[in-house]
């Protein structure tokens, strides 16, 4: 394991974003998803391989993870259409919600015979992976020769499912640690915080709209940074407030992508 420097840290950042963008160029011309690369030079430096990086702070990991996903869900709703959604709207929905408890189910049925574990443990580990990641799919569908109703179906249910799915994860863990908790206290929670998140994500997403499309900035490069800082107070806000963040952060960039 290598001992970085401040200067070191911020030379390996800018090494990775470099190798970043050549790789996204590479893998377009190979017809192999950027993301894979990505995970590959990971697996690589981190410490299952060579173990030149060694990372093991869990707080730092997800406070990366839930920005990155934000600026991924973002993204994506800003590539999405609205008059491309609504025809597979109900079909998207069905596959982010019954589709992810399904998959879930499949995986902690397996886990249980296989790893014999618990079944709580076992429907923890479904609900972890039991969705589709959202970064893969926009990466792997973008500039692919596929029909528009299934692109859009899945870009919808990829941008759609994690609330779900972290909702599946953060309700079990719950059982396992609070055996007593009551199961009809979490659906209501469940309906409470994706109305909330598509409430506020709607809402401030024309707010946002309405903002990006008068405001006038000296630099063209501030939009960007204005969207941006958009994303994080959306997430933020909803979040706080017991809303599902996520939806919120998709819903919004869907409406803003809509009425640009």
């Amino acid at each position: 394991m290598i001992e970085f420097s401040t200067n070191g840290l911020i030379l390996m950042g800018g090494i990775f974003l470099l190798a970043g963008v050549l790789m996204t160029k590479f893998s377009s011309r190979a017809g192999v998803p950027s993301l894979v690369l990505f995970m590959i030079i990971g697996m690589v430096l981190g410490s299952d391989v060579s173990g030149l990086i060694y990372f093991s702070n869990a707080e730092i990991a997800q406070l990366v993870g839930i920005v990155a996903l934000i600026f991924i869900l973002f993204e994506g709703g800003l590539q999405a259409k609205w008059k491309h959604i609504q025809p597979v709207l109900g079909g998207s929905l069905s596959l982010a919600t019954i589709g992810v408890v399904i998959t879930t189910t499949i995986v902690a049925v397996t886990a249980n015979y296989i790893l014999d574990i618990s079944w709580l443990e076992a429907f923890l580990l479904g609900s972890i992976v039991g969705s589709t990641d959202a970064a893969a799919v926009f990466s792997v569908l973008a500039g692919q020769n596929i029909k528009s109703k299934i692109s859009s179906t899945l870009e919808a249910e990829s941008g759609t499912n994690d609330p779900m799915a972290m909702f599946l994860t953060i309700a079990f863990i719950q059982l396992i640690t609070l055996p007593e908790t009551s199961i009809g206290t979490m659906f209501v929670s469940f309906i409470l915080e994706m109305g909330l998140g598509a409430v506020f994500g709607v809402a401030l997403g024309f707010l946002a709209s309405w903002t990006l499309n008068r405001i006038r900035l000296d630099a063209s490069g501030l939009y960007p940074v204005l969207s941006a800082g958009f994303a994080i107070f959306i997430y933020s806000a909803t979040a706080m407030l017991h809303g599902s963040g996520l939806l919120a952060v998709y819903l919004a960039a869907l409406v803003i992508g809509t009425r640009q």
